[in-house]
Order: C-alpha cells, then sequence, then structure tokens
C-alpha cells in the first residue's frame, strides 16, 4: 500500500487443501515487513521452518520495449468479465504507480530471496478476486480475508493464496510471466506472476 501501510501476512499449509493464516499485520518498508514477520515466526516456534514461496503485490519486472504485455492480457480478461465497468479492477502500466510501491515491492522480493530462496511470485490481488469470481471457481479464498483489519493485510492473504496456487499447480492457473517477451529483472531474483487464466 505505500505510505508505511506495506501488508504482510504469515501464512501455513499443510501441503495439500488447507491454507491458515497465522498472523498479518502492517509495515513501514521492506526491511520493517522483514523484521515482523521474522519475529512473528519466532514467537509462533517457525524460526528453522522453511518458507517455500511469496506472493508480492508489486511488479517483479518491466518489459524490456514499454508496457507489459502480461498487464494487457490481465486487461483483457478483465474486460470480458460480466461486471459492469465501475466494479472492474484496473491494471496499471509499471509507470504509474507509486514509486514506493514499485521499489519496496522489489527490495522485499530481493532481500527474501537471499534470505530463504521462497519461490516469489508478483500478484494483482483486486484482478486475482475479481477473475476468480468471473470463473466462479470453488474457492476459500473469502473465509480466509473475512474479518481482516485492513485493506492492505486483505491483499497480502491474497498474495499468499496466489503464492500457495502456485506452489500446489492449482488447476486453470498458469504464470503468464512466462508471456512476458522480453522481461527486465532489476535485481535479477527469479520470479513468476500465477494467474487464474489457464
Amino acid at each position: 500500500g505505500g505510505q508505511g501501510n506495506f501488508g504482510w501476512s504469515v501464512c501455513q499449509t499443510d501441503g495439500g487443501d488447507l491454507l491458515t493464516v497465522l498472523k498479518t499485520g502492517l509495515g513501514g518498508d521492506a526491511e520493517d515487513v522483514i523484521g515482523k514477520v521474522r519475529m512473528v515466526m519466532e514467537s509462533l516456534g517457525l524460526s528453522g521452518v522453511k518458507v517455500l514461496a511469496a506472493g508480492i503485490d508489486a511488479p517483479m519486472f518491466w518489459g524490456g520495449k514499454g508496457n507489459r504485455e502480461i498487464d494487457d492480457i490481465i486487461s483483457k480478461e478483465i474486460k470480458k468479465g460480466g461486471a459492469s465497468g465501475k466494479g472492474k479492477p484496473r491494471v496499471l502500466a509499471v509507470n504509474s504507480l507509486w514509486g514506493s510501491v514499485v521499489v519496496q515491492g522489489l527490495l522485499l522480493a530481493d532481500r527474501l530471496y537471499w534470505m530463504y530462496e521462497p519461490e516469489i511470485t508478483e500478484t494483482h490481488p483486486k484482478a486475482l478476486l475479481y477473475l476468480l469470481g468471473e470463473l466462479k471457481q470453488d474457492v476459500d479464498i473469502n473465509q480466509l480475508i473475512e474479518g481482516l483489519g485492513s485493506e492492505h493485510e486483505r491483499d497480502a492473504v491474497i498474495s499468499a493464496y496466489a503464492a500457495w496456487a502456485m506452489l500446489s499447480g492449482f488447476g486453470g492457473w498458469r504464470d503468464i510471466y512466462l508471456d512476458e517477451p522480453d522481461p527486465v529483472l532489476p535485481f535479477g531474483t527469479p520470479v513468476s506472476y500465477w494467474m487464474p487464466l489457464g
């Protein structure tokens, strides 16, 4: 969310059909988020547990020739949907986003990767929720986000859900990062972009 409102979540999977939200919160920047997540993991006795995946609601790469083609792919799918224009999320060009969101998201991905080596997926929580609704997929994501304190914490849990979908190989999902013809990765951190567009 930027401006001291970077949402984070710590979630756990049983390796199968269950994702549990253990804790959510807000941080001031990437370092603050990592510090808070580490404290939560320690307090829950999870400091030695392998971090398998992270979903980050920020651009993880640029298009080599201007706008990213994958943003157009998501926009077209949203436009196909049944809701009126008012209820549809927008997919903005990377260069239209707040610098704090872009920079802190990339820093978070880089730091997480070098600390834990998780698989990392970019996310767009509002587009993701919309697409799941349009596909009428039977998902328990609404139960996961019910009653969360802020939109930023909600988006962090939705991002964790996308990371879980990536790990579990959910049917109907795919890595649209592979559709970007010439991606530019600022730090070289391996990333993907899993969405229900398969």
